[in-house]
């Protein structure tokens, strides 16, 4: 200021508090980024969750899973995600340093509130952790205006006397007074050059007024300056021609005089940074357990020399991470095996093996050997073990779980909850945590977790198994391909040894003319449990012997047909569970006395066949052919009998056929269950009937019967008044025509003839007696018998594209009911074709049919085709001998089959148009 002026007034901003909340110019040369370590706590999303500690920044390698409530130390945040360190509580503590989701972290100073809070319904982690930093943005924008008007609070006026050049005191009352600062010369100081590092983000270099900010040093900056006095230091080299002041606190003195040491690097990788930050670049790494010689420097790093290029360049690496030589190493065996040398060479005596995983403590000793203490023969010796056989990561392990239940735990405890569960001899990976238990990583309701399975439950070498062959023929093959040569075979049910191999094969050794020899059997072909066998009994009377001997008492007796579940006992006999006298007992089948369902004969057609044995016989069937015949009762008789639908079959287009209308025709029950024995069969052993692919057409429709449409009248006609009750006798007697001989009866149970009350011209039908009959009687309106009831239910729900009806007799076909023009044709083509499979003739009826029939109204109401095929030779009033059944199946077998296969097409024609 010119002293032409008496006073002069200058207006000094103390702007330093606003000044450090926005980014100063910076002359040190590394990226910013690193806070000052400090320690906070990390929490899962739920409690008793887990957080992954990843290998780095932008990997999915998982190092290790962090359990919730746990305190680390934080050493920097990058985006959204923070490089912290954690010290693992196993046998020497276990160092992970990586990196975690800054969701999880929570400062030290919040985490009791964050505890309380945390355990409130609905509680939400990244809920919370917005609402802190919208909290955090707010508080700081309202301390940035605090200290902007603390600066202009503080603006003071001083007045420079115009003699002396320093600051005269103001009256005003508010006004604050500015002491200059002294000069400092180096020579008036300590010239002793001091070394150290910058210990804030921004460490902050002044002027001689103390206020002002010249430029800022990056956290770990090596600094050079002088001691001027108990609160400050003067930088070495002048900042933009000026002086600059350190203020103590934000200086660490490097130790003087340095010393020269050797040391140990106790992690991996040991890095050498350019400063004393691990912000700063890595100049070099160094394995765990290398030797290094290095120099002290502060209290929490060491400097080393490090080639870059071919020149000499200090490094600076953490105190922490360099150990004293003599330091007990951690680490893993390696090497399968890892052997302990007499000497540093391996062409020396091998003093002990190790197997890979093993936990060991090791020294020191060169570039590439460890020294390590052993016992041989029971004397302490030093032994070494090369570097290349260590590693100080638990290595990957592969074994194999020894017990029937093998256990994966939460914790490291056998009554804590177990996470999976491994059958015996199932290969498991895991890697050594401590002296007696592994760590494994295992998926839990589709997320990771580690887990911990005991050293005793697991094992290098596979165990011996017993299993038991699954297929009719298991085979050992020679080598690990199905198509390779087969060393031995074994039955269904053979119990057989072998190891785990992979996972897909087990081994076996079989002998092979004589000698041992090393198999494979796949997994798919063998289990741990004995295969249970469902067969049936094939004799009248098939036994349960106490004892693998025919001649040993017999525990237990089966009729023909029965279903019988039992397992492999030896080439001759089957092994039983039964009941006697309210006891379980083991028993003994043989061999040659039950069969598969396609070995037993179910229907018997050549006999009088009865409700009773119809509904016992699809009982049987079902249970023979489960995935391919079922059934359900679609209503009941007038009498309350059961009418029973079967269907057979898988594809979506239907058949219907059905039997037994007219009591008196009971042979046509006969057929209908004998045609869904005879095609199940053939479905299963996938042969032909009469040139027709019985597994494709089933497979591609299904065939619906209703075997007995009429079980009351079927069973009054077979069995006479004794199957009614005693107040019924008189009126079914009356119907009769006062004769108590029922071999005539033709109408069901209430005197209605079931196959003149469809309501396909019912009100024409001629020969109507006018009452209950035991023939013609049509109802007093059509559809009200609850046995055509069902019939019309079940053609309801499955609307097929042809209907069979049988009846007997007179070896006749009935196909058409007033079809017209194109309908009429395709059916008259249809019943052309039937009638040349059966030799039965067709019937063509004259303008005014009867009508009344299950397949006039069908062929009426859907306009599809229906067909009415007479069975047998012609009988008058009475039903048809058993001796015609032969050959009416013959005439009929491929007739179910053929309507099928053209209702598959019928309904393809039809489903096109639409």
């Amino acid at each position: 200021m010119s002293r032409r002026y008496n006073s002069a007034i200058i207006y000094i901003i103390l702007f330093a508090m606003i000044i450090q909340l926005f980014p100063q110019s910076s002359f040190a040369q590394e990226e910013s980024g690193q806070e000052e370590i400090e320690e906070v706590v990390l929490f899962a999303k739920q409690p008793n969750e887990e957080i992954e500690l990843f290998e780095d920044g932008k990997s999915d390698k998982v190092l290790v899973s962090i359990p919730d409530d746990t305190t680390v130390e934080l050493i920097e945040t990058e985006d959204q995600v923070s490089f912290v360190r954690y010290l693992q509580d196993s046998e020497g503590r276990t160092e992970w340093s990586g990196y975690v989701n800054i969701l999880h972290i929570i400062p030290s100073d919040d985490a009791e509130e964050f505890r309380k809070l945390r355990l409130k319904p609905g509680f939400d982690i990244e809920k919370y952790q917005a609402e802190k930093m919208e909290e955090d943005k707010e508080s700081n924008n309202n301390d940035l205006e605090t200290k902007k008007q603390e600066s202009n609070d503080k603006t003071i006026e001083i007045t420079l006397n115009p003699k002396t050049n320093e600051p005269e005191e103001q009256p005003e009352k508010n006004s604050q007074k500015l002491i200059a600062p002294k000069a400092f010369s180096v020579t008036s100081e300590s010239e002793v050059l001091l070394r150290g590092i910058a210990l804030r983000d921004e460490t902050k270099v002044y002027d001689e007024d103390r206020y002002t900010i010249l430029g800022t040093y990056k956290k770990g900056y090596i600094l050079e300056f002088h001691d001027i006095d108990k609160d400050w230091y003067m930088t070495a080299v002048p900042i933009n021609g000026k002086t600059g002041f350190l203020s103590k606190s934000d200086v660490e003195t490097a130790v003087t005089p340095q010393k020269s040491q050797k040391g140990v690097a106790v992690k991996s990788p040991v890095r050498a940074y350019s400063t004393a930050s691990i912000a700063s670049k890595v100049m070099k790494t160094y394995e765990y357990g290398t030797i290094l010689d290095y120099k002290t420097f502060t209290k929490g790093w060491h400097e080393v020399t490090v080639q870059v290029n071919g020149k000499a360049q200090n490094g600076y690496i953490q105190a922490a991470d360099i150990g004293k030589l003599e330091t007990k190493l951690k680490g893993y065996a390696l090497a399968d095996p890892a052997y302990v040398y007499e000497q540093g060479d391996r062409k020396s005596t091998k003093l002990k093996t190790y197997k890979k995983g093993s936990i060991l403590q090791f020294r020191a000793h060169d570039a590439s050997w460890f020294q390590i203490d052993v016992a041989v023969k029971g004397k302490n010796q030093i032994g070494y073990i090369h570097k290349k056989d260590l590693t100080d990561k638990p290595p990957l392990l592969t074994g194999y779980a020894l017990k029937d239940s093998t256990y994966v735990f939460g914790s490291r405890s056998k009554k804590g909850s177990k996470l999976k569960t491994y059958k015996k001899g199932s290969i498991l990976k895991y890697r050594p945590y401590d002296s007696n238990w592994y760590t494994a990583t295992v998926k839990v309701n589709g997320k990771s977790k580690t887990g911990y399975i005991h050293k005793n439950d697991v094992s290098d070498k596979p165990p011996l198994l017993t299993g038991y062959a699954l297929k009719d023929s298991t085979y050992v093959f020679g080598s690990m391909s199905k198509s390779g040569s087969k060393l031995k075979t074994y039955k269904k049910g053979q119990s057989l040894k072998y190891r785990p191999y992979n996972s897909n094969w087990y081994t076996a050794t079989v002998k092979v003319s004589g000698k041992s020899r090393k198999g494979y059997v796949h997994k798919k072909d063998v289990g741990d449990k004995p295969p249970v066998f469902t067969g049936f009994a094939k004799n009248a009377s098939t036994y349960v012997y106490s004892k693998p001997d025919r001649k040993s008492s017999k525990l237990k007796t089966y009729k023909k047909g029965h279903q019988l579940k039992y397992y492999y006992h030896s080439s001759s006999w089957f092994k039983s569970t039964v009941v006697v006298k309210g006891k379980k007992r083991t028993g003994y089948i043989h061999v040659k006395d039950v069969g598969k369902a396609t070995d037993i004969s179910f229907v018997n057609p050549n006999r009088v066949y009865s409700y009773n044995h119809m509904a016992e016989d699809i009982n049987k069937l079902q249970k023979a052919y489960p995935d391919l015949i079922k059934y359900k009762v679609v209503g009941k008789s007038e009498y309350g009998r059961n009418i029973y639908a079967v269907s057979l079959g898988k594809g979506k287009p239907t058949t219907f056929i059905n039997g037994s209308h007219h009591a008196r025709e009971w042979l046509t029950t006969n057929l209908n269950m004998y045609m869904v024995e005879q095609y199940a069969k053939a479905y299963q052993k996938n042969s032909k009937i009469k040139g027709y692919d019985v597994r494709k057409i089933l497979n591609e429709t299904t065939i619906w019967f209703i075997p007995m449409v009429n079980p009351d009248g079927v069973t009054l006609q077979q069995q006479g008044l004794k199957a009614f009750p005693k107040n019924t006798h008189a009126s079914l007697i009356v119907m009769n025509n006062g004769s108590t001989n029922f071999k005539r009866w033709k109408a069901n149970g209430k005197g209605v003839d079931l196959n003149r009350q469809y309501d396909a011209g019912w009100k024409t039908i001629k020969g109507n007696p006018g009452r209950p009959s035991y023939k013609n009687y049509k109802g007093k309106a059509p559809a009200t018998a609850s046995e055509v009831k069902a019939v019309l239910k079940l053609e309801a729900e499955i609307r097929p594209e042809i209907a069979v009806a049988y009846h007997s007799s007179g070896k006749i076909l009935y196909w058409n009911y007033k079809q017209k023009s194109a309908d009429y044709r395709r059916d008259h083509a249809y019943a052309k074709t039937i009638g040349k499979m059966t030799g039965y003739g067709l019937v063509y009826p004259g303008p005014n049919p009867s009508g009344g029939g299950f397949t006039d109204w069908f062929i009426q109401k859907r306009k599809r085709p229906g067909f009415t095929p007479e069975i047998s030779r012609y009988v008058y009033e009475t039903n048809p001998p058993l001796s015609e059944f032969n050959g009416a199946w013959r005439e009929n077998q491929a007739v179910g089959l053929h309507v099928a296969q053209e209702s598959a097409k019928l309904y393809m024609a039809r489903n096109k148009k639409k």
